[in-house]
């Protein structure tokens, strides 16, 4: 008789499949289970592995596969009947307990089963357990006979041969897992009486489970390995010496050094030096905004010359991959299952680099789904944070937590780069940290980089338009960065009546346009925009015309002019209007934009060597007011909260938590809603999300308030003007804390 697990695939060959996946793991994560304290962890894992899909010899579920209409449902879960057969085991009651755990929760957490399948308390539920249990009779004996394997694949895949396990001669012997062990699991985590199983050790077993299952599942039979040597992709004549350093650094580290510098090479030859012996850490390069990730990603792919070794995660990936891949492909069907293949295996273990955001890795902390797989395929894990400065003290907190969880839990290390960072928030993560190592410039060399001339200009950027048209009337490609939306629609709308070559780049314009718009960049004579040009864009322009913002923000916006000024010993003007609109200071503190305007007056040419002590002593306070308040609150509070995520539950509230982190919603102008159904209608949905962009919560209750906004499913439409060289026209900004 033969057991299917799949329509094309037994248990057997299923089962094998993912012992494989096992096998490149367990090479590649060996220290896991010293970190867990548990030594026979690999075993546990084994046993999870080979008997997760027994219950599929349900006749039931063998018929629903073998039904060629594909409208039989069989309605049970096989992993509830799987679980029983841990009544083999010859271990200690928490590890049969552990394995049972790691089974009956391959597919739905306890959470899940709770609601549905639970065995007891309700009568119903143990009734309905007999019943699909009396399904494995048939086929029990074939199921047995599977035994005999146990010592031919631990021999092959675990490195040992395994016999501690009895054999079955009755299906009465079968455990209910979900009453002996799942559920006094669950409630255990309700009283905060926690075991072992409640941390690393349930979450090492929970998620390489469904890592070798799910990768399995997509035919990928191991996890791929680093970058050999990253010094011959980087085949540099000469090494700056930052990017030396790097090269020689071992452990955790800073690194700063200005924009253009060769900061993203050094990065990398740190992650290969801290590398193991076979290449298998996995990377994570963490970047604040979706546009640099995009075009990081896309480096990285031509760089190493292979697809598969990085991926990509973020909030809008698909379209991204959608846009990347519809070039090259003209069925729709084949770019959508292609999409889904490339996303799928980037949110698994299986590429050794991936370019996200932080809230990719917050969302591990914060208990969502999957979140097991997510820390073991962190753990050992390189970090290179990019640009650590660009997120507000709430955000900066939260890294900060995690990082700590990271190193000190699962021998994590950490490279944490920007061209500007203020020396409190450096001593802040050194001493939550414990980093000591600092990579940077010295003074003659960074003498070397310095690009710009500063101009502070007195009043508003509305009342000084002329000084920008005889900049733009003699030929020059301008930049001119506004701190909020409708400001930089104000000076769009005055300055590019007369330039043909022009735009104007925002968060609130649909994805389709903001395409468009930013392949146009290198080629503008005018580009108007808001703080997403600081670090989330390649560019060079000739001149710079900003509203005031803080020091490190404006640092990044000088490195979009003169970018490679420092080859050709050229400096470039940077202009700073000394005053903002009424509405910056929803944006940045105040106190800290007006310190900058009076220090940048001090200064003509802006030596790359100064700027370190002009942000130190702007910063001179650290976090103050609202930003000390939230950095504080998230200290406090985090590690009390984060113990509350156990394995094998989804804690919905938890979950919650880090939606609302999301200051934003996602709408699709009103004008444009028939298309966007029409889209949707027609199945294609990636050409639908062309359609969406974000505004601010604050944004979207005032529109709600006034009646322009209308749910239809479960999209947001808001009736408000949409230009597509304009954005979202909405009358006001709002305050972002309402």
């Amino acid at each position: 008789m033969v057991l299917l697990a799949k329509p094309d695939e037994t248990i057997l060959e299923h089962t094998e499949n993912a012992l494989k996946v096992f096998k490149s793991i367990k090479e590649a994560y060996e220290n896991v289970p010293e970190l867990c304290g548990i030594n026979d962890l690999w075993e546990h894992l084994f046993y999870s592995i080979f008997f997760h899909d027994f219950g599929k010899g349900a006749t039931g579920f063998q018929d629903m596969l073998k039904d060629d209409t594909h409208k039989l449902r069989w309605k049970y879960r096989h992993e509830m009947l799987s679980a029983g057969f841990v009544s083999a085991l010859n271990y200690d009651e928490l590890y049969k307990k552990a394995i049972g755990i790691a089974i009956i929760t391959h597919h739905k957490d306890i959470n899940k089963l709770r609601e549905r399948y639970n065995t007891f308390p309700s009568p119903n539920g143990k009734k309905l357990y007999q019943k699909k249990l009396l399904e494995l009779e048939p086929n029990f004996e074939e199921l047995l006979s599977y035994f005999k394997l146990i010592g031919e694949w631990s021999k092959e895949y675990l490195g040992y041969k395994l016999d501690n396990y009895n054999l079955i001669f009755s299906m009465d012997e079968l455990e209910d897992v979900y009453k002996d062990s799942a559920l006094p699991y669950y409630l255990e985590w309700e009283d905060d009486e926690y075991s072992n199983l409640h941390g690393k050790y349930g979450i090492f077993l929970k998620g390489f489970v469904n890592a070798c299952d799910h990768l399995a599942s997509g035919s990928k039979y191991e996890i791929l390995d680093g970058i050999k040597d990253m010094s011959s992709i980087f085949n540099f004549s000469e090494l700056r010496k930052v990017q030396q350093e790097a090269l020689n650094t071992h452990g955790s580290a800073f690194l700063t050094a200005p924009t253009g510098s060769g900061k993203t090479e050094a990065s990398l030859f740190w992650s290969d030096t801290n590398q193991n012996f076979t290449k298998s850490k996995r990377v994570f390069y963490l970047l604040p905004y979706t546009a640099s990730i995009n075009a990081m990603y896309k480096r990285l792919q031509k760089d190493f010359e292979n697809e598969d070794l990085v991926g990509l995660l973020h909030g809008k990936a698909s379209y991204f991959l959608y846009k990347a891949l519809s070039e090259d492909m003209d069925d729709y069907d084949i770019t959508k299952n292609k999409i889904r293949e490339i996303k799928g295996l980037s949110k698994k273990i299986y590429r050794p680099y991936k370019i996200l955001t932080p809230f990719q890795i917050l969302k591990a902390f914060f208990g969502t789904k999957g979140f097991e797989m997510q820390i073991s395929e962190m753990t050992n894990g390189l970090f290179i944070l990019d640009e650590i400065h660009a997120y507000d003290a709430h955000t900066t907190s939260l890294i900060l937590e995690i990082l700590k969880i990271l190193k000190n839990n699962y021998n994590a290390e950490m490279l944490i780069m920007s061209a500007t960072l203020p020396t409190f928030i450096k001593n802040l993560f050194k001493n939550n940290l414990g980093i000591s190592t600092e990579i940077k410039m010295d003074k003659e060399e960074l003498e070397k980089f310095t690009r710009h001339e500063v101009n502070v200009i007195r009043g508003d950027i509305l009342n000084n338009l002329d000084i920008i048209n005889d900049d733009l009337n003699e030929g020059k490609r301008v930049l001119v960065v506004c701190n909020t939306v409708l400001r930089a629609q104000e000076v769009f709308e005055e300055l590019s009546e007369d330039i043909d070559n022009s735009a104007l780049l925002h968060s609130r314009f649909m994805l389709k346009d903001r395409e468009e718009i930013e392949k146009s960049l290198d080629n503008l004579d005018l580009l108007v925009g808001t703080q997403a040009i600081e670090v989330s864009l390649d560019i060079d322009y000739d001149v710079l015309y900003s509203e005031p913002a803080p020091i490190d923000a404006l640092i990044q916006r000088f490195g979009r002019v003169n970018r490679k000024g420092w080859n050709k010993d050229k400096i470039a003007p940077v202009n700073i209007f000394s005053e903002g609109s009424d509405k910056d200071k929803y944006i940045y503190n105040p106190e800290i934009v007006q310190k900058t305007v009076k220090s940048l007056e001090n200064v003509d040419i802006l030596k790359e060597d100064i700027i370190q002590k002009l942000v130190d002593d702007i910063y001179a306070d650290g976090y103050v007011g609202k930003d000390k308040e939230e950095f504080d609150m998230v200290q406090k509070h985090f590690e009390s909260f984060n113990r509350q995520i156990v394995p094998f539950i989804n804690d919905s509230e938890s979950e919650m938590e880090f939606y609302s982190l999301f200051q934003s919603y996602e709408v699709v102008p009103f004008k444009y809603k028939l298309d966007y159904l029409d889209e949707i209608e027609e199945g294609r949905y990636f050409e639908a999300m062309s359609y969406f962009l974000s505004i601010s919560v604050g944004q979207f209750k005032k529109l709600e308030k006034e009646n322009n906004v209308e749910l239809d499913g479960k999209t947001y439409f808001v009736d408000a003007k949409y230009d597509n060289k304009l954005g979202l026209m909405l009358e006001a900004e709002e305050d972002p804390f309402i």
